[in-house]
């Protein structure tokens, strides 16, 4: 009886692993695909038009994690990568990390009850 139950929760563990890798790598290549995709001279054009001309003071960008944002000097700020992005690879990552940990843990666990030969 004890080996479906073990069974299932390699399944389970198995499961979250991969669902958590897959979903956390396509959230970190779509924010590298924002900011790869994002033209500073489009993105954060200046503007001329207002009453006092508001100009480009900054722009940052990097891929770790991923993030474009424009500053201009009225003090406005705009960011290019969706803003549920990082947080849900973090999110992916934590629980990756975790559902390894678990794993190693019960791995450890069986083999130091495993008798020996």
């Amino acid at each position: 009886m004890p080996q479906p139950y073990r069974s299932r929760t390699k399944r389970r563990l198995v499961g979250i692993i991969k669902a958590s890798a897959i979903t956390g790598v396509l959230c970190y290549l779509l924010g590298c695909l924002q900011v790869v995709m994002t033209i500073p001279a489009h993105a954060c054009p200046d503007q001329l038009e207002l009453r006092p001309p508001v100009h480009l003071v900054r722009y940052d960008s990097g891929i770790l994690p991923p993030r474009v944002t424009c500053h201009w000097d009225s003090g406005a700020q705009k960011d290019f990568v969706s803003g549920w992005i990082n947080p849900l690879a973090l999110t992916c990552a934590v629980v990756l990390t975790a559902a390894l940990v678990t794993a190693l843990c019960l791995f450890c666990r069986r083999h130091r009850k495993a008798p020996t030969r």
